[in-house]
């Protein structure tokens, strides 16, 4: 790897990648945005021109191909994320893989399985796990800030328009529990510190798409905590979370994965503190994290046990929804 920087490769031209991972190639220190591919020629046009890579394939395959790239993100439907992920491990690089990193526990572990039969790491993309605020909040719960958890809330949502988002589409796994609601199981099992013991999901599934446009997930810890996730497709942009101990209230009211001033109101008996917390890029974090762990063996943040654990709820919950 020239100057001890990963050569990065981009499976297709999503938006995610547009807006958000590209720049945290860009701006990362140990990162170079190598190879970009798209089955269709305007959008690749358009990186190209906006992000000016050494390469850009119209196949993901070629681009699977060119021995110079070192690892690759994955920001496909949700539905073809197992496909390529074995695909890229049979080449030999690492992958990125947009959350959720599989639609079932049974991809989960066959992506990891090929991923280490052929040498390579695999880490599913939770860039806000990075992030500055969310290492304080863990911080603070596991110091005893408001004393023991006894309850903990998730809420994720935004008004999605368009039918033809392919977040409506079954045959690409949509639906809000894997979009978005995987967000709030998943910092809820990271703060809780726990796996959950059982749970009861309800939801809205649409009609005309066959997937999952809100969910509500009711979870049990052991020791009496108790969780509720929320995510929805119909309803204002809302993206919070709440811990409820003993002896205060831990309100984290900011966008997952904010950037810049950022903060986190406890509150307790004796008053209320605002802490601020400048946060940095997330998706940069993200990408310099697996960075050192191919160049230098660090561990992954997301470990590939928290994305099982995280795909088995996923798994109960939705077929509690979706009857599967």
């Amino acid at each position: 790897m020239d100057n001890m920087k990963v050569k990065w490769g981009i499976i297709s031209c999503a938006g995610i990648a547009e807006s958000s991972v590209i720049p945290g190639i860009l701006g990362a220190q140990n990162a170079e945005l190598y190879a970009i591919s798209s089955r269709g020629p305007d959008k690749l046009e358009k990186f190209k021109n906006k992000f000016n890579p050494v390469k850009a394939y119209e196949s993901y395959e070629e681009l699977l191909d060119d021995p110079q790239v070192d690892a690759v993100y994955i920001p496909l439907p949700n539905g073809l994320h197992y496909e390529w992920t074995l695909k890229a491990a049979a080449k030999k690089k690492h992958v990125l893989c947009e959350k959720p990193m599989g639609i079932s526990e049974e991809q989960v572990i066959k992506m990891k399985e090929a991923c280490d039969k052929n040498g390579v790491l695999l880490m599913e993309a939770f860039a806000y796990r990075h992030s500055p605020l969310t290492v304080k909040v863990k911080e603070l719960v596991d110091s005893g800030a408001i004393g023991k958890v006894k309850f903990m809330e998730s809420h994720f949502s935004f008004m999605l328009k368009d039918p033809k988002d392919v977040r409506f589409f079954d045959s690409l796994a949509g639906g809000a529990t894997y979009d978005i609601g995987c967000y709030n199981i998943n910092v809820i099992r990271y703060i809780i510190g726990e796996e959950p013991v059982s749970l009861y999901a309800t939801g809205e599934v649409g009609e005309k798409s066959g997937v999952d446009e809100s969910s509500c997930i009711v979870m049990d810890f052991d020791g009496g905590v108790k969780a509720v996730s929320y995510c929805s497709f119909h309803c204002t942009l809302r993206s919070e979370y709440t811990i409820v101990g003993e002896k205060g209230i831990i309100s984290v009211p900011v966008v997952f994965n904010t950037k810049g001033d950022t903060k986190i109101v406890v509150k307790k008996d004796e008053g209320i503190e605002e802490i601020k917390v400048t946060c940095p890029d997330n998706y940069m974090l993200e990408v310099e994290q697996l960075g050192r762990c191919i160049l230098h063996g660090e561990k992954p943040y997301i470990t590939f046990e928290d994305s099982l654990n995280n795909s088995r709820v996923i798994d109960e919950a939705l077929r509690q929804i979706i009857k599967k």
